[in-house]
């Protein structure tokens, strides 16, 4: 099928709303409408992993393309497009870092997670996200694919490790941890690869986003909305600011630009 445009949505405080684990009516109709018009690619960009889709189901009917674990893994439909795991000796010298600072610290892989150790907190951060928990196991990649890594951290802990890892990306979440990408494959790729992939002009691109892993996603297509909940250097970057997402912040935007009436 030929596509005019895309529109490309993160998930978590975007789509999905944490506080009642669901998506928004408003949102899912809005996703309906969207996919009525027939020319429109609808796609996620999030750092979740395919497994973990499963809290957007209200509209997952709808979507199209799901770019991955920051753009590790691309998949339109059924059909995987783009697979890149981390090499072990990435692992390795990322797990050391971590290792030094004493950080509880996980890996993500296509079918499941796995982290270090299993605390009250991290147990706390799972409940939040709505996400299963991980098998207890620091030494999960030698027996799995690694597409990311992850770790619970305070702002200082953050910094530090920037310095100790200038060849990875870290991208900070808005509590108290952070994702390890390599450099070179984030959402902002994901979404270069989709625009290739289906000869769709980076014009035609729109992209709905709140959080500090969104920005490049935000800054680099054109038709870009910051949800009503983003932060302040999130807004920064965006063309449009539309409402919460759990206050019709998308069915508003994607009105803005006349995508649904």
């Amino acid at each position: 099928m030929k596509y005019d445009k895309v529109v490309f949505f993160d998930i978590d405080h975007t789509v999905f709303d944490p506080n009642r684990h669901t998506v928004p009516e408003d949102t899912v109709k809005a996703f309906k409408a969207l996919h009525a018009r027939g020319d429109t690619l609808i796609a996620v960009a999030t750092g979740r992993a395919l497994y973990m889709l499963d809290v957007i189901a209200p509209v997952l009917p709808y979507v199209d393309v799901s770019i991955t674990i920051n753009g590790q893994i691309i998949a339109y439909r059924d059909k995987v497009l783009f697979d890149q795991p981390m090499t072990t000796a990435m692992i390795v010298e990322i797990r050391k870092a971590l290792i030094r600072h004493a950080l509880v610290y996980g890996y993500i892989g296509a079918h499941g997670q796995g982290i270090s150790r299993l605390d009250d907190a991290a147990k706390a951060q799972f409940a939040l996200a709505d996400m299963p928990l991980p098998e207890v196991d620091a030494l999960y990649f030698r027996k799995h694919r690694v597409y990311q890594m992850w770790a619970f951290a305070s702002k200082a802990q953050f910094a530090e490790l920037a310095k100790d890892l200038p060849d990875y990306q870290l991208v900070p979440w808005l509590s108290d941890g952070f994702d390890v990408v390599l450099t070179g494959r984030s959402k902002k790729d994901g979404i270069t690869f989709i625009l290739d992939y289906f000869d769709i002009p980076l014009e035609n691109s729109y992209a709905f986003g709140d959080g500090m892993n969104d920005i490049e996603m935000l800054a680099y297509v054109p038709n870009s909305v910051a949800m009503g909940n983003s932060k302040p250097p999130v807004k920064a970057v965006a063309l449009h600011v539309t409402k919460a997402y759990d206050a019709g912040g998308i069915s508003s935007g994607l009105r803005h630009f006349g995508l649904i009436e």
